[in-house]
Formats: structure tokens, C-alpha cells, sequence
């Protein structure tokens, strides 16, 4: 049995995905947070989550700001408005103090929201209108007359 152990080589380390990053339990955040990743807080971030893919507040963190991404799970405390371009799910330990405007939204039992709250579902490929191609016009029948008159 060997005292010191080799270091793994960093190249052999897994990747992480897209960016992903995390506020421990035991850390506490003062600033405005802009990632394009995803963002998991399990502690107390006082500013504001824009530009996020995925935003995960987890059961017991507390976020005192707005937070804009496409994707939001809350599981804790939110005191500011929420704007999720896809989805939000409030688990039942979420406290969401502050308006809510999602593309759409699964509201577990037990979740408490204080504000308003806006689903605006994002237009389905089937629901956008068709482009249309530039045609010549179908001849009618007096077109069609005053054409053969000519």
C-alpha cells in the first residue's frame, strides 16, 4: 500500500459539459452573474443570474435578484422576478417572491409564489406562420379572354 498517490493526468479528467458551474452551500455571493452555461446555487448569491442556459437553485439557497435563462428549477428561495424563455419548475420547497414570466411551467405542491405570474408558450413550428414563395397569379377567366382577344 502506497503513502502518496499519483496524480491523475488533467487530460485524462472527464469534461465537464458547456460550463458548469456551482455556488457551494457554504458560500455567499455578492455581484451579477452572466454565464452561458449552466448554473447550479447551492448557497446565497445577492445579484442578479442573466444569460444563463439552465439556472438550478437548490433546496436551502436563497437568491436575492432577478434571473433571466432559458431553463429555471427552484428548489429554494428566489426574492426577485424569475424569466425562464423555456420552462421553470418550482419544486415544493420553493419560495418565489417576485413576478414569473415562462414559456412554461410545472408547479409542484407545496411551492409558494408571491407575484404575478405570465406563461407565454414559445410558437410551435407547426403554429409560425408558412413562407411564402412569390408566384405568378393564376390566370382567371377574363384574363385568360382578354388574352386569347390580343
Amino acid at each position: 500500500m502506497s503513502i502518496f498517490k499519483r496524480r491523475q493526468d488533467p487530460s485524462n479528467l472527464p469534461a465537464t459539459g458547456a460550463g458548469y458551474s456551482v455556488l457551494d452551500a457554504q458560500l455567499t455571493v455578492r455581484g451579477d452573474i452572466e454565464t452561458e452555461g449552466t448554473l447550479r446555487v447551492d448557497g446565497r448569491l445577492d445579484g442578479s443570474i442573466r444569460r444563463a442556459d439552465i439556472v438550478v437553485i437548490g433546496t436551502g439557497a436563497t437568491v436575492v435578484g432577478d434571473i433571466s435563462a432559458r431553463e429555471v428549477i427552484v428548489g429554494g428561495s428566489v426574492q426577485g422576478n424569475v424569466t425562464a424563455t423555456t420552462r421553470i419548475e418550482l419544486q415544493p420547497s420553493a419560495v418565489v417572491t417576485g413576478d414569473i414570466d415562462a414559456g412554461a411551467i410545472m408547479i409542484q405542491e407545496g411551492c409558494v409564489v408571491q407575484g404575478r405570474l405570465t406563461v407565454t408558450p414559445a410558437p410551435s413550428a407547426k403554429e409560425r406562420p408558412a413562407k411564402s414563395k412569390t408566384r405568378a397569379p393564376l390566370p382567371t377567366p377574363a384574363t385568360a379572354l382578354a388574352a386569347s382577344e390580343a
